[in-house]
């Protein structure tokens, strides 16, 4: 009975009715539940789609279809690009830390996951889509029930920064707006915009200025992909309720309007020399640090921040301050590119691009909506994010992503083939 329920969803197409089958299935769903709530459950539950995945293909006749496809060795190159720059960089500066590939190979283990979706054809956007709202709900309420001890009135879990809560929080909400598709009844709509709404309530109580530039560039950039599917008329309308959204909230959230007036006043400041020392004035001084050490070393970089040649530098010296040192020693730039750049070159910017920008190629070539658009949302908002944070810093990070990816790439894929 349950193959016929998740067919008549058309959550799969079985070409396997078998119970390892069945589990993988039920994992995938019980995944977003998994995502910043318990501490580790979700990596359990990775680990678990990852054995699964290997039984799965083990016992799978066809289990070299895959590497016919078209896009085979892009995605390949794609999810070993940071993995292989960072071995790279690290072996022509002979300093190897096998730390650093922690995260990485997390992006590799996920191709088995990737393989199995496409050769079981499970809809993974649509079992995203269903899921994703209520796991919000979820999410939410395990914030507010168990809450943190360290950042007082900004929402997060007791274990996640604010920031990295609060961005990935208006990413799973746009991912619910990317989802919706024009056939879907209106009850089914309104349950995915009830997704978006509380995405962007989350990010907003846990005041994270960074989601809120994400969420901006990811409602342009759903409005740019679908403008030839949509009338001019409701593109700009929809792009008209968020600047009104945005607008209303400004006026009338307070936590809201003292981040954005803060982060103007801060910047200013620094741009006048009159407060460098604050929130922002920290980053774009480590901005101006990363930028002058990229300039001494360009193609290797640096390795481990707390090596980063800062201390004794003459020209570091007359503009940063002591805490911006500290911070950029100890826990690196709060720029994704920044970040990669300093501690593996350019080699590390290219592992960082090619991760991103080839999903970003194989989506664009397809021409199914529901994964295509979550897709470029996903990594949009990740990039974004990434610009005044690092979202990949943390192994959980690398887990979202590789399986949020993997399966909206082998969702992608096996309809692109079925279409052919």
């Amino acid at each position: 009975m349950i193959y016929s329920i998740f067919e008549k969803l058309g959550l799969i197409q079985f070409s396997q009715k078998n119970k390892i089958t069945i589990a993988f299935l039920i994992l995938l769903m019980i995944l977003p539940f998994g995502w910043m709530t318990q501490k580790g459950f979700f990596g359990y539950v990775c680990a678990l789609l990852f054995l699964l995945s290997i039984l799965q293909l083990s016992l799978n006749k066809n289990r070299n279809i895959f590497f016919k496809e078209k896009y085979n060795f892009l995605i390949f190159f794609s999810f070993s690009a940071i993995f292989l720059s960072t071995f790279f960089s690290q072996m022509l500066r002979a300093n190897f830390h096998i730390q650093a590939y922690d995260g990485p190979i997390r992006l590799i283990l996920a191709l088995p996951i990737l393989i199995s979706i496409f050769q079981l054809k499970i809809n993974f956007s649509k079992v995203i889509s269903f899921t994703l709202p209520l796991a919000l709900i979820y999410i939410f309420l395990y914030a507010i029930l168990v809450p943190n001890d360290f950042y007082g009135a900004r929402l997060t879990n007791n274990y996640l920064d604010p920031i990295i809560w609060g961005n990935f929080s208006i990413i799973l909400g746009f991912i619910c707006f990317a989802s919706i598709n024009n056939d879907d009844k209106k009850l089914l709509k309104t349950y995915k915009l009830f997704g978006l709404v509380l995405g962007i309530t989350m990010s907003i109580l846990s005041q994270s200025r960074s989601g809120w530039l994400a969420g901006i560039f990811m409602a342009i950039t759903w409005a740019l992909i679908n403008f030839r599917n949509f009338s001019a008329r409701k593109i700009f309308l929809v792009l008209a309720i968020v600047s009104s959204t945005l607008f209303f909230f400004y006026l009338t959230l307070p936590i809201f309007r003292i981040r954005v007036d803060s982060t103007l006043i801060e910047v200013m400041s620094w741009i006048n020399h009159t407060q460098p020392i604050s929130s922002a004035g920290i980053r774009l001084t480590m901005w101006k640090m990363s930028w002058y050490l990229f300039t001494l070393n360009p193609w290797i970089g640096y390795g481990e921040f707390s090596t980063l040649p800062v201390l004794n530098d003459l020209y570091i010296s007359s503009f940063a301050d002591i805490d911006s040192i500290q911070t950029i020693l100890c826990c690196g730039p709060h720029n994704e590119i920044a970040s990669r750049v300093l501690q593996y070159g350019l080699l590390g910017l290219a592992g960082l691009m090619l991760t991103y920008l080839i999903p970003i190629y194989v989506f664009l070539k397809s021409n199914h909506h529901q994964s295509k658009v979550m897709g470029i949302i996903l990594c949009v908002g990740m990039f974004i994010s990434g610009l005044t944070g690092e979202m990949l810093s943390l192994k959980a990070s690398y887990n979202f992503f590789a399986i949020f990816i993997s399966g909206l790439l082998a969702t992608t894929l096996w309809q692109n083939h079925e279409q052919k």
